[in-house]
């Protein structure tokens, strides 16, 4: 496997490096020039012995999308063990690298989101502190699932409390104690504010997963993998040639930027998914009988 890999990595663009499995001799990673992660294992436990190649993401921006996002659609293909590292390189380039770079460049964005988000936070927190001579305690790392995103300012004085500032541009709550003496003059000071019939209601939180009424029938993660899933199933069941595969798979990617713009042609298509041109790709079944 590990002479496959390293064979593998020569025949993809830029320069990937091999990393070890956690399978032995079955497996290994490869690291992208951009962070890309691909995990190829030899599987001989089914009735025909497969090679599958899956992407995921890194694990910091793992655990973001786990916490921030939409979950991560599954990025995974099979091929014949038999074939040559430089043609299984050429089907990952095709069927498996464009969607998982789909996934790697939405999950960055979100995270750029949410760090400029924390710091538009953090902002406002010491600007909250400072006049108050108060101290700002940020959110630290935290385990897997308890993810605090509110800063704390701590303020002590004739008004003893906190107020807490979230990551995405909610309303600042204030809680505080006062001296009974002081209590009429903070009343008279908050009074001063403009008045609102309802409680402020916080702003949604656009970058976490959309809640169930804005979340329709299929997602788009959920047809990519359904499609992804039929091209493969085919290719796996039934004989076809390396022609038929790529086919199939343009298929599979013609339908999927359809999904995003209707109007898509194919050229379109080919200039979105692959890395060469569409009379290059209308060249692969030129004369096919």
């Amino acid at each position: 496997m590990q002479a496959f890999a390293a064979a593998m990595a020569d025949a993809l663009d830029g320069t990937w490096t091999v990393e070890p499995g956690h399978h032995g001799h079955r497996d290994r990673y490869l690291i992208g020039p951009d962070g890309e992660q691909l995990h190829v294992f030899y599987s001989d436990w089914e009735k025909t012995p497969r090679l599958r190649l899956s992407a995921s993401l890194p694990a910091t921006l793992a655990t973001i999308r786990h916490r921030h996002g939409n979950p991560v659609p599954p990025h995974e293909i099979t091929v014949s063990p038999a074939k040559t590292p430089e043609t299984v390189a050429a089907e990952t380039v095709r069927r498996l690298l464009p969607g998982y770079r789909v996934t790697l460049a939405e999950t960055r964005e979100l995270k750029q989101r949410l760090d400029e988000q924390a710091a538009a936070r953090d902002q406002l927190a010491h600007a909250i502190a400072d006049p108050l001579g108060a101290t700002v305690h940020t959110p630290g790392p935290s385990p897997l699932g308890h993810d605090p995103q509110e800063a704390i300012v701590r303020y002590q004085g004739p008004l003893a409390g906190t107020a807490t500032v979230p990551r995405n541009s909610r309303p600042v709550a204030f809680a505080f104690s006062v001296a009974s003496d002081d209590a009429a003059k903070v009343a008279a000071f908050l009074a001063t504010f403009p008045h609102t019939d309802q409680p402020t209601e916080p702003e949604p939180d656009r970058t976490s997963a959309p809640q169930d009424s804005e979340t329709p029938r299929f997602t788009r993660d959920q047809v990519s993998r359904a499609v992804n899933d039929g091209a493969d199933l085919v290719i796996d069941e039934v004989t076809t040639s390396d022609r038929d595969d790529d086919l199939i798979n343009l298929v599979v990617n013609a339908a999927l930027t359809r999904l995003n713009n209707p109007t898509a042609d194919l050229e379109q298509v080919v200039t979105e998914c692959y890395d060469t041109g569409p009379s290059d790709v209308r060249s692969w079944w030129s004369n096919w009988s």
